[in-house]
Formats: structure tokens, sequence, C-alpha cells
């Protein structure tokens, strides 16, 4: 299997485009093992790779935190796919050289460009160890699946939720909330709404503030109820939600025959890190028959630090809370997770037998 350079076309930039390969002309070679050939080989390599990084993190303070990419590493992205197996200390050296100094910048100690975790080199070490593992969750009698139950359990203690409660791994806090969204709509539609969708449902109305994140609008899109569902309450001079607007809203919109379901509370909004009245919006959520859930991206970790704890009272009474381990807790991308009040609930939003 070959690329013809004479067959390239230019992209927008001038810069060419493999037409793409032809599979009839890959070469087979069936191998017996994806073991290595030469395992005292690939030990030393490792050590390499992982002095390297660990040389790299210990360094980073004397670094810029950011540089552009020059147009030599450039060219590295836009090789053509590789058709015969490649040396591993190559494709190392192609890191070292292209790909870690022009890296986002998050790891630095003087990064204060976005709200993004920085990990840790015991993360680093850790992420070695699961790679090597390489767990499959979706079943089965092992012990990677109980250690992930027991996390679960940790978060139920540290938010103090009930021991119904259960809890999902995601990506992250966009994820976990589109989740919580599917989980609210299904407890007000009833388990009928995953077959017959959301053309039969009431015509459903969510409410948060105008400082929350821009992936719940987006949730409500994908959930196919449409962005204009969410009702954005304006917030106080602190930054959060304004109690008296939001019963105003909820007053009028069920006047008008809409049917609020699902209120989003923040806890630590990511352009200020202002926390709602979480206690407020639980009483509130209460009378009105809404499910309550808080996005805590940015600060629900804060419940570890009691300084912070306090401002975050009212969280354990949310229906279900999504937060990121990536951000404060520092872990190695990518790491949200949702947790949900009543563990039913996720099954009767999601389960689907089969006999396999």
């Amino acid at each position: 299997m070959t690329f013809d350079p004479a067959a390239s076309v230019a992209s927008d930039d001038g810069e060419p485009i493999s037409p793409g390969f032809d599979s009839a002309r890959a070469p087979l070679r069936c191998a017996t093992s994806l073991d290595p050939a030469d395992w005292s080989g690939l030990r030393a390599q490792g050590h390499r790779m992982l002095d390297d990084m660990i040389d790299h993190l210990e360094g980073l303070s004397g670094q810029p935190a950011w540089r552009p990419v020059p147009a030599d590493a450039l060219a590295v992205a836009r090789e053509a796919v590789p058709v015969a197996p490649t040396d591993l200390a190559s494709v190392h050296a192609s890191f070292m050289d292209a790909i870690l100094p022009y890296a986002g910048g998050n790891l630095h100690p003087g990064f204060m460009g976005w709200v993004q975790g920085a990990g840790t080199p015991v993360g680093m070490l850790a992420e070695m160890l699961s790679g090597g593992l390489n767990a499959n969750l979706g079943g089965r009698n092992h012990m990677p699946i109980l250690i992930e139950r027991q996390i679960r359990d940790w978060v139920r203690e540290i938010f103090a939720f009930p021991a119904t409660a259960d809890g999902l791994f995601l990506t992250g806090t966009s994820q976990a909330n589109f989740v919580a969204l599917l989980v609210a709509r299904t407890r007000i539609c009833g388990a009928a709404v995953r077959q017959v969708g959301v053309t039969k449902a009431p015509r459903l109305v969510a409410y948060a503030s105008n400082e929350v994140h821009g992936c719940v609008p987006r949730a409500l899109e994908m959930a196919g109820l449409g962005s204009d569902a969410l009702t954005r309450v304006a917030t106080d001079a602190a930054g959060r939600i304004d109690m008296g607007s939001l019963r105003a809203h909820i007053r009028a919109d069920r006047a008008a025959g809409l049917t609020p379901f699902l209120l989003v509370g923040s806890a630590g909004t990511v352009n200020s890190g202002a926390i709602d009245d979480l206690d407020a919006l639980a009483d509130l959520a209460g009378e009105e028959d809404l499910h309550f859930h808080i996005d805590g991206a940015l600060g629900a970790l804060g419940m570890m630090s009691p300084e912070i704890a306090p401002l975050l009272h009212g969280i354990e009474r949310a229906d279900s809370l999504a937060f990121d381990f990536h951000k404060w807790g520092h872990v190695p991308y990518d790491a949200g997770f949702l947790l949900v009040r009543e563990g039913i609930w996720l099954k009767e939003t999601f389960a689907s037998p089969a006999g396999y």
C-alpha cells in the first residue's frame, strides 16, 4: 500500500491532502501475538519514555507556559497514514520534538487561561497502571468494577447522598448534565418517553441562571426539547440566580400551559465562581415538583475544603449532581461524574436488557 504524491490535491491553505489509501494494496501480515518481539528492548524504551516525562514535569516551571507551533511541528500533524510498522523509539522522538513542547499549557504552574486541571505526576503514573490493566467495565466479575463502585460510594459519602444513590463516570460535566436532563425528562414523562419520544410529551420547561454553562442549552437541544425550553433567569449582584425572578417565571409558565420540570443550580459558575443558594433552590424544587440538578463542574469538590464546604450547603439535597474530577481533583482528563439520588432513575432511563 502506497500513496502517490502526484495524485495529491491542495487544501484551502495550499497544503497537500492525501487522496486516501487503497486497502486492497495494503501489505498483509499475520501475527501470532500482540506481544513485543523483544521484551527487554521494550522495557528499556519504556524507561526512557517515563524518564523523559518525569523530567518534563519536573522542569515545567522553567519553561514557557505556552509557545506557538512551528512549521516543522505542524508538518507532523499532516503526515499521511503510515502503511508499515513504525519503530516505537521513532514515535517517541517525534512526540518529544513536535508535540510535547507545544501543548496547551494547563500543566504549567503559571497557567491561568481557564478552569482546566493540571493533572499530577502521580496521576500520570496511575494512567500507566490503568492502561496496562485495560479493564472493560461493561460487566462480568472482576476487581475493577468493584473499585469503580467503591469510588461511587466515596462520592456518595462526600456529598452526603442517601444509600439509594448511584452514579456514573462520564467524560465530563457537559455529558453528565445531559444524562441528568434525560433522567429528569423520564421522571416527568414516564418511561414511555423512551418509545414514543418527546412529540407526545407536555411542553417541558427548564430553569437556570443566565450564568449557566453553555452545555445546558445544548443538552436540551440534544434531548429534542430545543434550547428555547430553557428559561435563563436573572442573577443578583453576587452572580447567583435571583429567587424572586425564578418564582415569577415558573408561575408565568404554568399559567401559559407549560410544564416546568427541571431546575439547574450552579455550584460555581464558570464566569465568576458564583454559587447559587442551593438550599433555597432545593426548597423551591420541592414546592414545585421539579427535578433539582446541580452543575458542580467548577466548585462541587469544594466540599472537601472546610473553608468552602459551608458555601455549598444544600448540595446534599440535589436530585442529581454533576462534577469533574479533572478540575479541582487534578486527575488526568477525562473524568466527570454524575451522582443521582435514586439509582432506580438511571435504570428507568437507560436500562436495555439484551441476551448477550
